[in-house]
């Protein structure tokens, strides 16, 4: 059991009660407190949240929001070990301040020369877009990147919505399955947010194993799911787990046979090298009920400049549409005008020297750093911008390996929350994130070598 300790009067409140009730959050600027040693009560050295784990009757375990290295340091020679924080963005927000960041999987490798050239044209795009329609951006838009992903039926589909992000393009259908009383079967592992975000609009949740929808096991996953709708990532965050173009049609007949809403998120598809075919013909010409989102800021360095897509289904539209404008407008002209140039630069140097070349290197500088470790790729054939790594020794968890990095100055993410229905299970693994400089990967897995005692 997770609590959290506020500072309330410890004279007013036995331990055992804090433990009994439920306490809300206090604003942040109260101070903290601890047990310590024999039960004693002791102030935290800063102001921050704190999360005890309550173990056979003590707390065992601790996790913190906003602890300085020094004061992080203090903890640990006491003894009390690193617990889970609350989700993995909290994580990715610790990595993106350390020197090595390999936390959080959005593009930030070089620009390539082509792409400093589009750089340098910025003051050119913005005083074009200024000028343009929105709707003639959009559809520019949607015609550049469903062309890049051979899905040359959704570059027509009058029913895809641009997004300012992934996310809120999550949220929608999260909103919309609340709103019908939905029970989804989210993937499982996936990145945690998908859960949270259906979490915190109220929507019931079954957990979805990539064994489940392998194809001698497909017939019978649908036969016996107890859900209204199935949530797949495809390639799959953290895994690389894909499906064929049979399991594809396989999917999507069953979910037409058994009346399931299909959703699907297509964020790493240009990772994919499997040869592209067109997915959206299929699901249009099927009649099921779908919602699509795509994104890209998984895949260009345009510094978190980005548009996801959400696309759907005929009889969804007006539902979807209604909540989409309770949201948003219309994405930033400027941000559409950007990776419109992206895309076409993309079309024009091809996807293996534009986007894979620099993934597929820093992979294997990571497997060459790793080798005879007690670390190793749980999917070899993976080819997102993520790697998926098993530790092997059954005495580090997790999270004891990403905050012993987080002390080189390396950040990485736990496998914990990835398994969002049952954080054990991703207790033996971690996450890398590919898409940065070569040499910055090359330093890190110095750093990596070094963190796990190699050097």
């Amino acid at each position: 059991m997770v609590v959290v300790f506020p500072a309330l009067p410890v004279t007013a409140m036995t331990w055992s009660l804090r433990f009994a009730m439920r306490i809300p959050r206090f604003p942040m600027s109260l101070p903290y407190l601890m047990p310590g040693k024999n039960g004693r009560i002791r102030r935290l050295p800063s102001k921050i949240w704190v999360y005890g784990r309550w173990r056979e009757g003590r707390v065992d375990s601790y996790s913190v929001g906003a602890l300085d290295e020094r004061e992080a340091n203090t903890w640990r020679k006491r003894g009390i070990s690193r617990m889970r924080l609350p989700n993995l963005t909290r994580y990715e927000s610790i990595g993106i301040n350390r020197t090595f960041n390999l936390a959080d999987g959005h593009a930030h490798q070089p620009q390539s020369v082509s792409q400093r050239q589009i750089v340098g044209r910025l003051p050119e795009l913005f005083d074009e877009a200024e000028y343009a329609r929105q709707s003639d951006l959009e559809e520019e838009f949607r015609g550049l990147f469903y062309g890049l992903a051979g899905q040359r039926t959704a570059a027509t589909l009058p029913r895809a919505l641009c997004c300012y992000s992934a996310s809120l393009s999550t949220d929608l259908i999260a909103t919309y399955a609340a709103s019908r009383g939905l029970r989804v079967a989210l993937l499982h592992p996936c990145f945690d947010n998908l859960a949270t975000i259906m979490k915190r609009r109220e929507v019931p949740l079954v957990p979805l194993s990539e064994q489940q929808l392998s194809p001698e096991r497909l017939d019978d996953t649908f036969a016996n799911l107890a859900a209204d709708a199935v949530f797949l990532t495809l390639p799959n965050n953290p895994t690389g787990f894909e499906m064929s173009r049979e399991a594809w049609e396989r999917l999507v007949s069953l979910c037409g046979r058994f009346d399931k809403l299909l959703i699907l998120d297509f964020t790493f598809r240009f990772f994919s090298r499997q040869p592209f075919w067109d997915q959206y013909e299929l699901l249009e010409q099927s009649g099921i009920r779908y919602l699509a989102v795509e994104d890209t800021g998984k895949t260009w360095p345009t510094q978190d400049l980005k548009c996801s897509i959400l696309a759907m289904s005929p009889d969804l539209h007006a539902d979807i549409l209604e909540l989409h404008n309770d949201i948003l407008l219309n994405v930033s002209p400027f941000i559409l005008r950007l990776l419109n140039e992206y895309l076409k630069d993309t079309e024009r140097e091809g996807l293996p020297s534009a986007i894979w070349a620099t993934i597929d290197r820093n992979r294997q500088m990571v497997r060459e750093a790793i080798d005879s470790t007690f670390l190793f790729p749980e999917n070899p054939d993976s080819t997102i911008s993520v790697e998926w790594l098993r530790i092997r020794n059954p005495s580090i968890r997790s999270v004891d390996l990403v905050d012993r990095l987080h002390g080189h100055g390396l950040g990485i993410l736990p496998g914990d929350h990835f398994y969002w229905a049952d954080l054990s299970e991703g207790e033996r693994f971690v996450r890398f994130a590919l898409a940065r400089s070569p040499e910055m990967v090359e330093r890190a897995c110095s750093i990596l070598r070094e963190g796990i005692g190699l050097r």
